[in-house]
C-alpha cells in the first residue's frame, strides 16, 4: 500500500499541470456561462436554446472526453520520456503502477465530476425554486440529492468503463513490438462491439438486481442492470490490460 500511494502521488505530480488546466477550464466555462446568461428562464422564454445548451453541455463533454486521453497520456509519457525502463526495474508488480495511473486519473474525474454536477445543478434546477422540494404521498423529496445521486452514478459507471477500456488498449498496445497503434484501435473496436452486442442479453440476465427508487413513486425508479453490466465490462477490459502489461509488455 505504501508503494502504491507513493506511485499515486508521483502520477499526480507528473500530470499536475494538465490536471489543473482541465479542472480550471471546467470552472472557467461554468463561470463564463453564468455571467453570459444571467436569467435562464428568460433565455428559455426567448427561445435561445442553442446558446443555453452550449454552456450546459460543454463542461460534461469536456470532462467525458478528457478522461481517456489523460490515461493514455499517462501511459505514453513513460515511454516518450524513456522512464519506463526505471518503471520496469522497480521491485514491485507492474499492475501496481498501472493502478496508480488509473486512480490518479479517476481522482481528477471525481473532482471534475463535482464541478460539472454542481454546474449542471445550478444551470438546470437552481433557477427553479419551486422544484427544490417535491411532495410525493406526503413525503418530501429533495431534488438536489436525487440529481447528485443519478449524475454521480452515471459518472462512476462511465469512469470504470472508459478507464478499463483504455487500460485494455494500452495493455494490448505494449504487448506487441510492431503496429501498436493499429493493435490498440482493433482492440477498441472489438471491445465496443462486444459491449453493445451483449448489452441487451446481459441487462436482461442481470434484471434480478432490481431497481433504485429515487422517489417514493414507481416513476422514479431506475434499473440497476445497465449500470452493473457497464461496470463489469470495464473491469474485464481493465483486467485484460493489467495482465497483458504485467506478463507481455515489451520494453
Amino acid at each position: 500500500m505504501k508503494h502504491f500511494f507513493a506511485l499515486y502521488v508521483k502520477e499526480l505530480k507528473a500530470n499536475k499541470t494538465l490536471f489543473l488546466f482541465l479542472l480550471l477550464l471546467l470552472v472557467g466555462i461554468n463561470i463564463y456561462g453564468f455571467i453570459k446568461i444571467e436569467d435562464i428562464s428568460q433565455q428559455i422564454a426567448s427561445g435561445e436554446f442553442l446558446k443555453l445548451s452550449f454552456f450546459i453541455l460543454l463542461p460534461p463533454f469536456t470532462l467525458v472526453l478528457s478522461l481517456p486521453f489523460l490515461l493514455a497520456h499517462a501511459f505514453n509519457a513513460e515511454w516518450k520520456s524513456e522512464t519506463h525502463y526505471q518503471m520496469f526495474a522497480l521491485p514491485i508488480p507492474q499492475y501496481t503502477m498501472i493502478l496508480a495511473k488509473i486512480v490518479a486519473v479517476a481522482s481528477k474525474g471525481i473532482v471534475g465530476g463535482g464541478i460539472v454536477i454542481g454546474g449542471l445543478y445550478f444551470w438546470v434546477l437552481a433557477d427553479l425554486p419551486d422544484v427544490q422540494v417535491i411532495a410525493f404521498d406526503n413525503t418530501e423529496v429533495t431534488v438536489f440529492l436525487d440529481f447528485v445521486f443519478i449524475t454521480g452514478l452515471a459518472l462512476v459507471t462511465y469512469m470504470v468503463f472508459i478507464l478499463g477500456l483504455v487500460t485494455g488498449m494500452e495493455g494490448v498496445k505494449f504487448a506487441v513490438k510492431r503496429y501498436r497503434g493499429l493493435t490498440a484501435v482493433v482492440f477498441f473496436g472489438i471491445a465496443v462491439f462486444l459491449f453493445f452486442r451483449f448489452f441487451k442479453q446481459m441487462t436482461m440476465a442481470l434484471d434480478f438486481l432490481g431497481q433504485i427508487s429515487i422517489t417514493p413513486t414507481p416513476s422514479g425508479q431506475i434499473d440497476l442492470a445497465p449500470f452493473i453490466y457497464t461496470i463489469l465490462m470495464g473491469v474485464i477490459f481493465m483486467i485484460i490490460g493489467l495482465v497483458l502489461y504485467e506478463k507481455r509488455a515489451e520494453i
